[in-house]
């Protein structure tokens, strides 16, 4: 558990001494998430401003809907009028005198023209016609018609407006008005029928500069017919069931595609009750929404073009700042790293070792190894620092290989490295054998094989001593060492003594 903790204090050392700063690795990897960040607001900030302007712009097509819708009620309620007023003046003027009336004078002094009136016809209590504006030939029955029905039945209705039939004069689509009258003791005496051309209703209502080029107006009858409707440049249709959509509508303003023509439109319904009849009107969606379309289009332009400049921005800071990572890797490396072997350079070894001194407990338990190999120089000498400089690479391998995950390794220069132990200096002897073993196999080169021996110094950190101490200390040892191989003039992989 101690050598365990030890390793673990030894890391974070590492981490302290090794460490080049941590500004430039934070900025890498903040700048794509504040790049994200950026790029989500700015567009969740335009979907949401798109989203307020589609909002306001149905809600404005909504209120001229209903704008149009509430006109097109007073102008039927008006073309209504008229008719009506037709209807009473004749009606009263063949009450006054039936014998003496002259429908033509009517026309005559303008009172009856087609801007009001398709066509005025009498009709007596037998229900065929007395007189009409329109000529016409041979006896016309009309007493199978719904509106004349309904006067000879009861003689409370006042006006009476029916569903779009073909006339039987004028052999056209019409909308008949009737009104009921009435002889003089009060009976049944006939109906004024004055005829309106469906069409006007909407014809003579419908501007493209309110409605656009696919708006829609239509006056319905509450009995489920279709008294006029008119859509774009297409001719008013009149006398048709109504569709789905027109029957079961949702409410007084609402959305719906159009069944007859598929435009899909904003609708608003109002309620002409004194008739039973509904009148529509009805914007296009499409057109209503194309300035806002135009916009969206230029607001999602920008906010491309801003987020491509952003990327691009982001990815070339984030380029250079992989480039200062970079560098400062390399500078690191050759601050600390011996660039011959790949160990840590007598500067950053001798560093973990003071740091290791520091420590409270340090005393009887950091411990160095001090190696040297012999006779190095004269292998130098002999086959070039060619080959010197392999076999010295070759030398790091092992040693760290020996030393992983119980102690640290470093370069102090030429062919002499530290060993460093920092927490379990009893670890040394076993360290010092390994190192021995690892050397005793010979470094191949280039098909030959190199004998390489190395004498090797222990020292345990004694109480008051500093790093410098320490490594001296073991460079004595490995001296004696040394020295003792000498006298004894027998060459061995590993000349190791134990201050």
């Amino acid at each position: 558990m101690r050598s365990l903790t030890g390793r673990l204090r030894t890391s974070i050392k590492r981490l302290r001494l090794h460490g080049h700063g941590n500004a430039p690795h934070r900025a890498f990897i903040l700048l794509p998430a504040l790049t994200v960040l950026i790029l989500a607001v700015l567009w969740v900030t335009i979907l949401m401003r798109l989203r307020v302007e589609k909002t306001a712009v149905l809600h404005d097509a909504r209120v001229a809907a209903g704008t149009v819708a509430s006109a097109l009620d007073t102008h039927t309620l008006k073309t209504i009028h008229d008719v009506d007023t037709i209807a009473l003046l004749v009606k009263y003027g063949y009450e006054s005198s039936p014998d003496t009336f002259d429908l033509k004078k009517y026309q005559a002094y303008g009172l009856i023209t087609a801007d009001t009136a398709l066509q005025v016809t009498l009709a007596g209590a037998d229900g065929h016609v007395i007189t009409s504006t329109i000529p016409f030939s041979g006896a016309i029955d009309l007493s199978d018609r719904k509106h004349f029905r309904v006067h000879r039945e009861r003689a409370d209705v006042g006006l009476f407006l029916s569903e779009p039939v073909i006339g039987r004069i004028s052999r056209q689509w019409s909308i008949q008005a009737t009104r009921r009258i009435n002889r003089p003791d009060g009976s049944f005496g006939g109906v004024v029928i004055v005829s309106e051309n469906p069409a006007w209703l909407t014809d003579g209502f419908y501007t493209s500069a309110a409605l656009g080029e696919h708006g829609m107006i239509a006056v319905l009858s509450g009995r489920g017919s279709m008294l006029s409707r008119r859509a774009g440049d297409a001719p008013s249709r009149t006398g048709e069931s109504l569709p789905t959509g027109y029957v079961d509508p949702r409410g007084n303003d609402e959305m719906f595609t159009d069944p007859i023509d598929r435009v899909e439109r904003i609708v608003a319904r109002r309620e002409v009750k004194r008739y039973g009849l509904t009148v529509m009107a009805g914007l296009s969606v499409a057109e209503t929404l194309d300035d806002y379309y135009r916009m969206r289009r230029v607001y999602v332009t920008m906010a491309s073009v801003i987020s491509a400049i952003l990327v691009g921005l982001s990815t070339w800071i984030a380029a250079l700042i992989l480039k200062l990572l970079k560098g400062r890797e390399q500078l690191h490396r050759l601050a600390h790293t011996d660039r011959l072997t790949g160990l840590s350079n007598r500067g950053c070894i001798m560093d973990l070792l003071e740091e290791a001194v520091a420590a409270p407990d340090a005393a009887g338990r950091v411990a160095v190894i001090f190696v040297d190999l012999d006779r190095f120089k004269e292998l130098n000498d002999t086959f070039g620092h060619h080959l010197g400089d392999t076999i010295l690479a070759e030398i790091a391998r092992r040693l760290t290989d020996v030393a992983q995950g119980r102690a640290q390794v470093g370069r102090l220069g030429g062919d002499e490295f530290l060993v460093v132990i920092e927490d379990d200096a009893a670890l040394a002897p076993d360290v010092a054998d390994a190192i021995t073993a690892a050397l005793e196999v010979p470094v191949s080169v280039h098909g030959n094989a190199y004998r390489v021996c190395a004498s090797l110094g222990i020292a345990v950190l004694q109480s008051g001593e500093r790093a410098e101490d320490l490594v001296k200390s073991a460079d004595r040892v490995m001296y004696d060492a040394k020295e003792l191989s000498r006298a004894n003039r027998a060459p061995r992989a590993k000349n190791a003594l134990v201050a």
